[in-house]
């Protein structure tokens, strides 16, 4: 289903964020999509309108805005930048005397969602064929 060419242009620029959910999230930058516009790729076209705006930075955070990209592009570099970032978590719990309400398993859960703050470079780990 066409969109009609007054909403062509709202719906390539923006990201509208409604009561229900948001719109306008899916890709449409291929060639064809839309009558009279030009989606094909293009370096020159895509240096001249990508940026990155850091919002904030400190010692132990960064917050930037992609300006300029497809969502679905900065999704991949939101997921290459979480499974690059080194971190440590609980991984084995054993529970000798549980006494609360809260089943063993959500506990160990619970204790897993810790977040640790260590350096993983600083510790030695089993290998995976290794014993207790």
């Amino acid at each position: 289903m066409a969109a009609p060419m007054s909403n062509v242009e709202e719906i390539r620029s923006r990201v509208i964020l409604g009561e229900f959910g948001v719109k306008n999230v899916h890709t449409t930058d291929f060639p064809g999509n839309y009558p009279g516009f030009d989606d094909t790729w293009d370096m020159k076209r895509f240096q001249k309108n990508f940026r990155i705006d850091v919002v904030h930075l400190d010692e132990n955070s960064m917050e930037f805005d992609m300006v300029g990209i497809d969502a679905a592009i900065a999704n991949g570099f939101r997921r290459i930048l979480l499974a690059e970032v080194p971190t440590m978590a609980i991984e084995k719990v054993f529970i000798y005397n549980n006494t609360s309400i809260v089943q063993d398993e959500v506990l160990a859960h619970r204790l897993g969602l810790i977040p640790i703050k260590a350096d993983p470079r600083l510790f030695e780990f089993k290998n995976t064929g290794e014993s207790n």
